[in-house]
């Protein structure tokens, strides 16, 4: 399926979209990190905070690569 129609039907979400999303996942999880007990839990959260703040850093740069190409 060719990506612009799926993106128009909303298959597919648009860069911002995924940056907007690991960003707010990335929220949750740090506040919910000293609500936490367990050393194993919060280990595990911690590792997830630390993946989607990544996430984020390199769709932002993707993004900026992209705005830099298309211009």
């Amino acid at each position: 399926m060719n990506t612009t129609i799926a993106r128009q039907m909303g298959l597919v979400p648009s860069v911002s979209q995924c940056i907007k999303d690991a960003e707010g996942s990335a929220e949750l999880i740090k506040e919910r990190i000293p609500r936490l007990r367990s050393r194993i839990a919060k280990r595990q959260s911690e590792r997830s905070l630390e993946f989607f703040e990544a996430v984020v850093y390199h769709l932002k740069r993707l993004q900026h690569l992209e705005a830099e190409k298309n211009q």
